[in-house]
């Protein structure tokens, strides 16, 4: 992609479960090289922030870094909010809480959920097709309920980065965070939530969030667009980041207005 001569938009990266800002690296360049600004955050107890999952009790308390940068914003500035896998559920909070600040909301290959939803109702969706989690940690609480878990490395490889370089592998096994899962549901209006364009990004060889369960949440709660990146895993931030730089700077372009 060349710079180009219009003003960019201001693009605010959202992470998902055990991941941090660090997931972008590539993404970022990309970005910034088209003319658009670029944020990438550490939700709490992730990346490089000083929380640990088992302090999280709330979505709130895990979206605290997005809140504090969406009030931080210079009046009337509005950015297009991108979340991937379970941080589609932040970004469904974020459409409610904040829908005057955000030109479209991009999930990519992201749970979109349904008012009312809950993450385990999700994570439930995705067990019944991938029936194992592997070698991945789950940390249980008193009632016997986890409240947060780590991806092992043999599942990340095989479920999440199986078409990703070994490069960005080995940096996931060295900088993934045991991530809070949280009870509570996600719900959203349509006087708010829904005032937020959607765009959802389908990764097509995608064996966590597969993309039938993709489909089934674009059919359920139909976006405004949909894109396709062929031959991504579960991680198009590193499989395929030229390809997904490419689709955000089409959708920037198509709500330059808003």
């Amino acid at each position: 992609m060349e710079a180009k001569a219009e003003a960019g938009a201001h693009f605010v990266l959202v992470h998902g479960a055990c991941h941090g800002a660090w997931c972008w690296y590539k993404l970022l360049p990309l970005l910034k090289k088209a003319g658009h600004e670029a944020t990438a955050i550490d939700l709490s107890s992730c990346g490089i922030h000083t929380l640990e999952a088992h302090q999280i009790q709330t979505w709130s308390d895990i979206n605290q870094p997005l809140i504090q940068l969406f009030n931080s914003l210079p009046p009337q500035e509005k950015v297009i909010l991108v979340g991937h896998s379970m941080g589609g559920m932040s970004l469904s909070l974020m459409m409610e809480q904040f829908p005057e600040r955000i030109k479209a909301a991009v999930f990519l290959t992201a749970f979109m959920p349904l008012s009312g939803s809950s993450a385990m109702e999700m994570i439930s969706e995705v067990q019944a097709r991938i029936q194992s989690w592997g070698d991945t940690e789950f940390i249980m609480g008193e009632n016997g309920i986890p409240i947060s878990f780590k991806f092992g490395n043999t599942f990340s490889r095989q479920i999440l980065y199986q078409n990703c370089p070994t490069e960005d592998v080995a940096l996931g096994e060295l900088l993934r965070r045991k991530f809070p899962i949280i009870q509570g549901e996600v719900v959203f209006s349509q006087e708010r939530y829904g005032r937020v364009p959607r765009v959802y990004v389908v990764a097509k060889d995608d064996k966590a969030i597969w993309e039938e369960l993709q489909r089934k949440m674009i059919a359920e709660n139909p976006p405004d667009r949909v894109y396709e990146i062929e031959g991504s895993d579960h991680s198009a931030f590193f499989c395929y980041p030229h390809r997904l730089a490419e689709i955000l700077d089409e959708i920037s372009s198509s709500y330059n207005g808003i």
